[in-house]
């Protein structure tokens, strides 16, 4: 084959660089809240060494809770918070590995419903 048979194709030309995406308002807007994602069931772990609130998914959650000692766990949302275990005046009634600072330490669980 010679270089005259091809002459109908056009030579391919790459793009210096690939095109910016912009979606103003397409398919973001449509599948995006403005709220701020909570995980589902809403457990918090709240550590008294480090002072810092976890927010961690259920299955997060289970790795983390074993192996403890859960002497209390605090239930409900907001106002409406039911401390349930064997010592109920106690802040942090959960001894665990905190997931914020990699420490074992008193921690306060939250099951939000």
């Amino acid at each position: 084959m010679t270089a005259s048979r091809f002459d109908r194709l056009r030579p391919r030309i790459e793009p210096a660089e690939p095109a910016p995406t912009l979606d103003a308002e397409g398919k973001r807007a449509l599948f995006s809240s403005t709220e701020v994602a909570r995980p589902g069931g809403g457990i918090r772990i709240e550590c008294s060494r480090c002072s810092q609130t976890t927010a961690l998914t259920p299955t997060a959650a289970l790795r983390a809770a074993f192996p403890a000692l859960h002497l209390s766990v605090v239930i409900g949302h907001g106002e409406r918070q039911t401390p349930i275990g064997l010592l109920r005046r106690r802040r942090y009634g959960s001894w665990l590995r905190c997931p914020a600072c990699g420490q074992a330490s008193w921690t306060r669980v939250t099951i939000s419903l």
